[in-house]
């Protein structure tokens, strides 16, 4: 019997040795730069490195907190005298903003101090409880004398999500709002708009001058006041109730005319006649509301043709020498949708071919948003049914066909089905 010739093991591959790294590149950074992630990593060009020390560099870039996952290559070079590496990383999506409220230091020095020992995050952080506890530490050992510091996300801006940083006490609620430095608008005025929405309230300075920008300034730019500034925002403790007073100093700035306003992104035929539907009016005081108020009738009119989806943007070209303002107002119609299917729920058979009769948007036409509700509007003022209840519509966009469907529904019925009265909508 022949016996099978053994075969040896292949030999296993040496371990890597050190050898100086020659390349040194990065994979997969969006936000953070190369440099940063390099520093932070440890490895360094021209320095022997083995696979231990990748392992190394991999787990500081962990450490960090701001990477998902990071990885390593490491080969020989085409000189075959040095490695070529790569570190590849994934970085962490969801990053915050961070501010401090309450702490016994400025911002900047705050800031400067976690900037010496983060060398690669920067003004945004990932909202793991890895990276507040670190930070939190870092801040607790600046400030010094005992104090404690808690870090959470807050929402108290709307929209504007931030990783706050303050003592781990519960705020003090908005008891009451006093401004100083107003001579333009009356402090009654003032008062009675920022006590309504801010009254109550848990207090962040924050907070605070969002409501400012929200309820305040809008006020002073509908009088020309377009360098309203609220320089300073204080508190005290209420006297007569929980809480805190909060009190805002004003510098209401000069007023402002209306300088120039130019429309981009329309032909300038179409300008001049959009100019007149705005009706903003050149070297009188710039009232924002009423130049607001222009910019919605032209989207209200643009949108009356099928461009349900224009945006527009407003920049201020702000002349400080003579006190004037002129506008860049950038129009972007986006594509004209149609009108596409009509139906109707709650009518008899009797009654729902007369209202499809008078419906006057045909398929394929520009579709107006407006129309449907003002269709419905007619037909109540014109007492084409008896005992009709409530009636609504309901638009369907598709925005890959840019078509609309409409539905309108019918709550009671017509006794008598549709009737004709006199020259109504029905022929």
């Amino acid at each position: 019997m022949q016996q099978k010739k053994r075969v040896a093991p292949p030999p296993k591959p040496p371990a890597a040795q050190a050898f100086p790294i020659e390349t040194l590149r990065v994979e997969g950074n969006r936000r953070i730069p190369a440099e940063k992630i390099v520093a932070a990593s440890g490895l360094q060009i021209g320095r022997p490195a083995a696979k231990s020390d990748f392992d190394a560099a991999r787990a500081r870039l962990v450490a960090t907190g701001a990477f998902e996952s990071v990885g390593y290559e490491f080969k020989p070079s085409a000189a075959g005298t040095g490695y070529d590496v790569v570190l590849q990383v994934v970085e962490v999506d969801q990053v915050y903003p961070y501010r401090f409220e309450d702490l016994p230091a400025s911002d900047d020095a705050l800031r400067a101090a976690l900037r010496k020992q983060e060398s690669v995050l920067g003004d945004q952080i990932p909202p793991t409880a890895e990276v507040i506890d670190r930070y939190t530490k870092a801040i607790e050992q600046f400030l010094g004398n005992g104090v404690k510091v808690t870090g959470k996300v807050s929402t108290d801006v709307p929209g504007q999500p931030a990783i706050v940083f303050r003592p781990p006490v519960q705020r003090a609620n908005i008891a009451e709002v006093r401004f100083t430095g107003n001579e333009v608008l009356p402090s009654a005025l003032l008062t009675n708009t920022l006590s309504g929405v801010a009254v109550g309230v848990p207090y962040s300075e924050a907070m605070v001058r969002t409501l400012l920008d929200s309820s305040i300034r809008p006020l002073y730019e509908a009088r020309g006041r377009i360098r309203v500034a609220f320089p300073k925002v204080v508190t005290e403790k209420a006297k007569n109730a929980d809480g805190v007073v909060v009190i805002v100093t004003v510098n209401e700035g000069p007023s402002y005319n209306l300088g120039t306003v130019r429309l981009a992104g329309v032909a300038p035929a179409e300008s001049e006649a959009l100019q007149k539907v705005a009706s903003w009016k050149k070297d009188n005081i710039a009232n924002f509301e009423e130049i607001n108020a222009g910019l919605g009738r032209i989207l209200r009119r643009f949108r009356g043709y099928g461009y349900l989806r224009i945006k527009a943007r407003v920049d201020r070209d702000i002349h400080d020498q003579d006190h004037t303002v002129g506008l860049l107002v950038t129009l972007d119609p986006g594509p004209q949708y149609t009108f596409n299917k009509l139906e109707i729920v709650g009518l008899d058979l009797t009654s729902e071919p007369a209202i499809r009769k008078a419906w006057a948007i045909k398929q394929g036409k520009p579709f107006n948003p407006e129309y449907p509700d003002s269709f419905l509007n007619d037909i109540r003022e014109e007492g084409v049914f008896d005992n009709l209840g409530r009636t609504r519509s309901e638009t369907r966009i598709d925005d890959a066909a840019k078509t609309v469907d409409v539905t309108l529904y019918f709550s009671g019925h017509s006794r008598e089905g549709a009737r004709k009265k006199g020259p109504g909508i029905l022929d």
